[in-house]
């Protein structure tokens, strides 16, 4: 059974009128971002959007996004696969100002004319939960490529002190 496709654009008035509850899966080749942070996206990129208003009155999304990619391992540069599993609660709002006025717990959501682009936000969502480095589990690179600090210290050591010819500088002016 196929999952129903997420709207790109909605007005989010009106979904919050409703209470409305999404879920579906992000057409990939409508995402511009995603693409050019990971290796590939691997099958479908799956959202959960349930639309209302919290106690205080403030429109809002609780959701969750998933998906499966392959992220460049940082040790030995092969592909390597990862799920993203993003929660968030999102508080819409129609200016920038009224964003400020949001609680905490609630990332302001702007929608700046009649429609929200989704698609937009729930990339913004999927980047944010991308892991800021990817190495594999298992040891990918044996541990007699990786170097210690030993060679450093010895070219360290063999670059000679620039201080040292204002020494003798200074020593030869102090003998005259």
């Amino acid at each position: 059974m196929s999952n129903p496709p997420i709207p790109k654009r909605v007005d989010a008035r009106k979904l919050v009128q409703r209470e409305q509850y999404l879920d579906g899966v992000l057409a990939v080749d409508q995402l511009e971002r995603l693409p050019a942070a990971v290796e590939s996206i691997s099958g479908e990129v799956r959202a959960e959007l349930t639309f209302g208003r919290d106690l205080q009155g403030h429109a809002t999304v609780d959701g969750r996004v998933q998906c499966a990619v392959q992220l460049l391992c940082q040790r030995c540069l092969q592909p390597m696969p990862a799920q993203v599993d993003g929660t968030f609660r999102w508080g819409i709002v129609w200016s920038e100002e009224r964003g400020k006025a949001l609680p905490k717990d609630l990332d302001p959501i702007v929608q700046a004319g009649d429609e929200l682009n989704l698609y937009e936000v729930l990339e913004d969502e999927i980047l944010l939960n991308l892991p800021m480095v990817a190495y594999h589990d298992e040891e990918c690179v044996a541990r007699e490529h990786f170097h210690s600090g030993e060679e450093v210290e010895s070219a360290e050591e063999q670059q000679e002190n620039p201080f040292k010819v204002l020494e003798q500088l200074k020593g030869s002016s102090g003998k005259s």
